[in-house]
């Protein structure tokens, strides 16, 4: 659930650094720019967790 709405955070983010960005407010830009270098964050960290290969020890 978090990890979808990340992805649609990062999509509206980046609606409005693209294509809205001439009708868009500078706060929205900024705060859209800042969304969006969380959402990348949060993905990254979701595929690092995700992707731990090493079982054979439990406590790692």
């Amino acid at each position: 659930m978090l990890m979808w709405s990340t992805v649609v955070t990062f999509l509206l983010s980046l609606m409005a650094i693209g294509p809205l960005r001439a009708s868009a407010p500078s706060w929205l830009l900024s705060g859209a720019e800042l969304a969006a270098v969380i959402s990348i964050f949060a993905l990254v960290c979701f595929l690092e967790s995700g992707g731990n290969s090493d079982r054979s020890n439990p406590m790692a």
